[in-house]
């Protein structure tokens, strides 16, 4: 990205950009961290500075052509095959419950504290490098890992509402504390949320789950009352005990679960939802306490939450696939005794693509519990007899299909053909090295009986 800064640097010296473009952002706060950033965002102190820009460099053929945003006084262009995003310094005004804002030229003052965190307001000068602290606050706000309000949070927030979410993210992504004052902004507008498209959290949610500390983030949505507008399913949860198996409320162990994923985001969505219908399915008799079939009521839950979302139908499915599955091994304790050859090989097809991530969200839930249950070993064990078995199948799938059942017994479309092949299956499953005239033979002799 260097290099791309360079090539501005130089195309622009000498003309009215120079020393009127700036860096802003995330860019030059992880600069100030030590850390990489592709990030690069350039504000323009001259009126519609960010699209003259954009097309003085397409014309000087340094980039793509633009594509233009009129209305924000923004353009878009590729450098070197980085996105980069050029605007004018601007203040912007909301309107009433209109998260689209109406956009002015402004100062290089004001566009800075239009920005929601002091983190983000850092500027850089393209020319020298030159990193500018207009509100005085961002280099000891970084040092301390404090996300903190440009100006009163209330405004802030109240100008935009997914700002609240915003600051969880950066929080959770940075390893930073949001600060007393706007975290009570957070918590006094919280509501504000209901404004908000589900789209537009939707995408929030996804960065505070794949980021390095995803159950921080989920206990402060839960706490500041934003997880009231997002998956309020989730605050019931919070505070209920649960029974032997558990040394930890619902909540908290759903965020030790989720902790214990790997950066992935069907994978922490499942681990978010695994439990999700527990408060509905609990009952308690002389035994204990039991969540009976919770993980089947809990992926119906699920397809709703993610629907309401908007995530994709394909993560709905595969998520809700892994819910549906999460409890299939905890009777079967960490050597997997009573676990059959035939019921490793059922798992393996009938989980496919997701076996693996079956596999992680298990261990992880299994981890999870209370000392004694935490069947550390299962998961390692089963990979074992999944490799072995997968030996056995050796890439195969079912060689009958209803086609084959057809033509071998005469018989009709739709005729007990559902269920011949659902035998054939478990014939297969049974003895994986047998072809297609042998497990046909085996059906015949039992359609006879």
């Amino acid at each position: 990205m260097n290099d791309v800064i360079i090539t501005i640097a130089n195309a622009i010296r000498g003309t009215e950009y120079e020393n009127k473009t700036f860096i802003a952002g995330g860019f030059v706060r992880d600069r100030i961290m030590g850390k990489e950033s592709n990030d690069l965002d350039i504000v323009v102190t001259i009126t519609n500075g960010g699209i003259h820009l954009a097309k003085f460099l397409y014309k000087k053929e340094i980039s793509s052509r633009p594509v233009i945003f009129q209305q924000f006084g923004t353009a878009q262009v590729i450098i070197s095959g980085n996105k980069i995003e050029f605007v004018m310094a601007r203040k912007e005004t909301y309107r009433d419950k209109n998260r689209k804002p109406d956009v002015v030229q402004g100062t290089i003052i004001e566009d800075i504290y239009r920005r929601d965190f002091t983190v983000n307001s850092l500027i850089m000068n393209v020319m020298n490098g030159t990193i500018q602290d207009i509100s005085g606050k961002v280099i000891t706000d970084i040092k301390a890992k404090i996300i903190r309000a440009t100006s009163q949070p209330d405004i802030i927030f109240a100008e935009d509402p997914l700002r609240m979410l915003r600051a969880v993210r950066f929080a959770v992504q940075l390893g930073f504390l949001i600060e007393d004052n706007t975290l009570n902004g957070i918590i006094r507008n919280a509501q504000a949320l209901e404004h908000i498209s589900r789209e537009r959290i939707r995408d929030e949610l996804i960065k505070i789950l794949i980021s390095p500390a995803p159950a921080t983030g989920i206990r402060m949505l839960v706490h500041s009352g934003m997880m009231q507008y997002i998956i309020p399913e989730l605050v019931l949860l919070d505070g209920v005990q649960q029974n032997k198996y558990h040394d930890k409320d619902m909540l908290e162990h759903t965020l030790q679960v989720l902790q214990n994923t790997s950066s992935d985001i069907v994978l922490r969505l499942s681990a978010l939802l695994h439990d999700i219908a527990k408060p509905q399915t609990r009952t308690e008799d002389e035994k204990g306490v039991h969540f009976y079939r919770h993980e089947i009521a809990g992926a119906k839950r699920a397809r709703k939450i993610l629907n309401k979302l908007k995530f994709p139908k394909e993560t709905i499915t595969k998520v809700c696939k892994l819910i549906k599955n999460h409890m299939r091994l905890k009777s079967f304790g960490d050597a997997l005794n009573n676990f059959s050859d035939v019921a490793v090989r059922r798992l393996i097809i009938q989980l496919d693509s997701e076996l693996n991530s079956l596999l992680l969200l298990i261990h992880a839930d299994n981890i999870s519990h209370a000392e004694a249950y935490r069947l550390q070993k299962q998961i390692p064990n089963l990979k074992l007899r999944i490799a072995s078995n997968l030996k056995k199948i050796n890439g195969k799938k079912l060689p009958v299909t209803g086609s084959d059942i057809i033509l071998h017994f005469g018989m009709s479309e739709g005729q007990n053909i559902g269920k011949m092949l659902d035998q054939a299956h478990e014939i297969w499953l049974k003895h994986p090295l047998w072809d297609k005239t042998k497990i046909l033979e085996v059906i015949e002799v039992e359609e006879d009986l």
